[in-house]
């Protein structure tokens, strides 16, 4: 499959309609964006029902501000932040 798409002045772009439906996204729907060696790939975002159950047994009380500090770290790798 080869279909293109236009960057607006604002920087965004509508998926193609062959797209949304190769992802199953709709609107409302949220895409992800990750870096894997010199592409970029679009992936649909994992919902909050897929990880039902990720964390049954840890009884530690959650440190929003530790989860919160340790996903923006996170997600600066993914994305290639502080890498020239």
């Amino acid at each position: 499959m080869f279909v293109s798409a236009k960057v607006t002045s604002k920087g965004q772009l509508t998926l193609p309609k062959a797209v949304r439906n190769l992802l199953k996204v709709d609107t409302g729907s949220v895409v992800v964006f990750e870096k894997e060696d010199d592409k970029v790939v679009i992936k649909s975002a994992k919902t909050l029902r897929e990880f039902k159950g990720f964390l049954k047994g840890k009884n530690r009380p959650a440190d929003f501000d530790e989860l919160r500090t340790t996903a923006k770290e996170h997600i600066g790798r993914k994305a290639g932040h502080g890498q020239r």
